[in-house]
């Protein structure tokens, strides 16, 4: 975030879950530095933006990172093929980074709605390393195995992100609260 902020970027993270859960991980892992927009259906953003899938779950938000200038022009665009399909942020740091913006210092938001005392269903802080150690161990395992080398490839290219989310959270995590 420092390093976006710092780019003249600011975070708006689009997904389907309804607000009170997006008012839940806000609370939970301490976004107030971001934006986070409820799109259920995905009909007013996601699937105009060609983030959505239908048939995941009844719906869900394909990952994505774009970088809109102030002109509001398209500079960059990454789309996941499925739910764990992610890059690491050193391409759309350069893309923000080439804009020559100056650096900004988003006011902080808090969410609208109280949240209930019952979070269970929301990714915990506690969870985010355990989660991506085991991703990225069950890549390696699986790109071993694979004799196509482009099949082979997505698998390391996961196995990449994963050790990019993990390095973020190493240098980061005891900002955040479980």
């Amino acid at each position: 975030m420092d390093r976006i902020n710092g780019a003249g970027g600011e975070v708006i993270a689009i997904s389907v879950n309804e607000e009170e859960r997006q008012a839940g991980m806000i609370e939970r892992w301490g976004l107030s530095s971001m934006q986070l927009i409820s799109d259920p259906g995905g009909e007013k953003f996601l699937v105009p933006m060609e983030l959505f899938n239908p048939d995941e779950r009844g719906g869900i938000a394909l990952p994505g990172m774009l970088v809109i200038s102030p002109e509001g022009e398209e500079v960059y665009r990454y789309k996941g093929r499925d739910f764990a399909d992610r890059t690491t942020d050193d391409e759309v740091l350069e893309a923000l980074e080439g804009l020559g913006l100056d650096a900004v210092s988003p006011e902080p938001s808090s969410p609208s709605m109280s949240v209930s005392d019952d979070l269970r269903g929301f990714f915990r802080a506690s969870d985010y390393g355990t989660y991506f150690r085991g991703n990225r161990f069950g890549a390696l395992a699986i790109r071993g195995r694979l004799p196509n080398k482009e099949t082979a490839a997505i698998a390391g290219e996961h196995a990449k992100m994963c050790e990019a989310s993990l390095e973020a959270w190493d240098a980061h995590r005891a900002t955040f609260a479980d």
